[in-house]
């Protein structure tokens, strides 16, 4: 996933700010056409009115000096001009609107003028909005305080806007990151985290369906914990008693086959005990919150952790261990942990190893890594994602033949989840499997 890309609630954030501008762009595009047509219609009918007032049919092209009425006099001026055939009457002008008896023209430089044509005469009467020049306004004029106070209503309505639309957002973001840490607190082991319901729709319903399906789950676990831990107990009832006839059979007998069959029985007795004992440990692993887990954290060096282990585990193989971890690397983790990965990685590498096992550690960037290989048939890549399913099967080069019952695998993985670690796999350059354990160090406390 790209790490630059935006979360939900920022591009939503900042898809309302470019609506926010864009809307406020466009209220003052339709509102400058609005006013621009209002003065445009404004110049026209006081123009008219002007027109109307100094009776323009009346004036002689000889006068030199028209007298415009109040309140006109302070906005406008008019003068008689003398037009040519063929010649504009403004260069400099752009035409806005024109009627049977005059023209209305923008000047290039600002304002308006209108162009009335004397009866019978080349002479016209231009009327003029004064310059600003000419009306000796303030510094302020009223269009200036006109814009100022658009664009000051256009900011506190974008802010009312965006408050209110802000804090509801918010609201539900909190409401979602609730929901996502619930549901995080969950998958990491706790079974009694739930959701708040006392949230909005729809994510109510959506807190209540979580909430039922973690009931469900931590229900499932519970009865799958009791039953996992009853199997022990009503499995070595029997266990004992075959092993108590075997002895028996064997004392009272002398018959290869028969000796050779109570052998086969008593093998079989100890897989299953064995097989047990595996699977109350994986359902201890898969049951146990992080708070339990946190209570028995101890840091140690893992060389020799593993050597302790080593002496244990290899003390009757003839396979040569090769040890590459240095004294200084150490773990902060509880031990159970580690040693259920470390036994199982070690007893899966010494069934399928011919000669030698390896095992390593190195701490680097703040990530420290343990890897177990061997140089035995190794594992196809197609397999990988299927061993550490419970009880899956192989070819026959890894089958129980080999000594394995179908859950170390599976109990090592379950274990580095509890570490906060995760487990790969590859192939050795010995030959065979390699199994690699990885922990982000400041996940080790957690």
């Amino acid at each position: 996933m790209n790490k630059f890309s935006l979360s939900l609630f920022s591009r939503l954030y900042l898809s309302i700010l470019v609506v926010i501008f864009f809307s406020v762009g466009l209220t003052k595009l339709v509102v400058d056409m609005y006013y621009e047509q209002e003065e445009l219609n404004d110049f026209i009918r006081d123009a008219s009115h002007i027109a109307e007032e100094i009776n323009i049919d009346t004036i002689a092209p000889i006068e030199k000096h028209i007298e415009i009425p109040s309140p006109y006099a302070r906005d406008f001026t008019a003068k008689i001009i003398k037009v040519h055939q063929n010649t504009k009457s403004c260069n400099s002008c752009q035409l806005e609107f024109t009627t049977n008896s005059a023209s209305y023209y923008e000047r290039g430089y600002g304002g308006r003028i209108a162009l009335f044509t004397l009866a019978n005469s080349s002479y016209k009467i231009i009327i003029s909005e004064k310059s600003e020049d000419e009306l000796n306004y303030d510094s302020f004029s009223t269009m200036d305080i006109d814009e100022a106070a658009f664009y000051l209503l256009i900011l506190v309505s974008s802010i009312f806007i965006a408050i209110t639309i802000y804090w509801p957002i918010k609201q539900l973001q909190q409401q979602i990151k609730g929901l996502v840490d619930s549901h995080q607190q969950f998958g990491k082991g706790n079974m009694q985290a739930r959701a708040d319901e006392r949230i909005q729709k729809p994510l109510d319903e959506l807190a209540h369906s979580f909430n039922e399906m973690a009931f469900a789950i931590a229900e499932g676990v519970k009865e799958s914990g009791i039953f996992s831990q009853a199997i022990p107990h009503e499995v070595r009832t029997p266990l004992s008693r075959i092993q108590l006839a075997s002895d028996l059979i064997r004392k009272k007998t002398n018959q290869a086959d028969i000796l050779e069959l109570v052998s086969d029985v008593e093998r079989y007795v100890v897989d299953i005990n064995e097989l047990t004992n595996q699977i109350v440990e994986f359902s201890r692993l898969n049951t146990a919150t992080a708070a339990e887990a946190y209570e028995h954290f101890q840091t140690f060096e893992i060389k020799s952790f593993v050597e302790s282990r080593l002496n244990l585990l290899t003390k009757e193989q003839e396979i040569k261990v090769i040890l590459k971890i240095d004294e200084s690397i150490e773990m902060t983790t509880n031990p159970v942990y580690l040693r259920l990965l470390v036994d199982n990685f070690v007893k899966n590498a010494l069934s399928h190893a011919q000669k030698t096992i390896q095992l390593s550690a190195n701490d680097n960037n703040n990530q420290l890594s343990f890897a177990v290989e061997d140089d035995g048939s190794g594992i196809s890549p197609d397999d990988w994602p299927t061993i550490f399913i419970p009880f899956a099967r192989l070819d026959k080069s890894r089958s129980r033949k080999t000594g394995g019952l179908g859950l170390g695998l599976p109990i090592a993985k379950a274990a580095a989840n509890k570490m906060q670690g995760n487990i790969t796999v590859a192939t050795s350059k010995l030959g065979g499997a390699m199994f690699i354990l990885t922990i982000v160090k400041d996940k080790e406390n957690v």
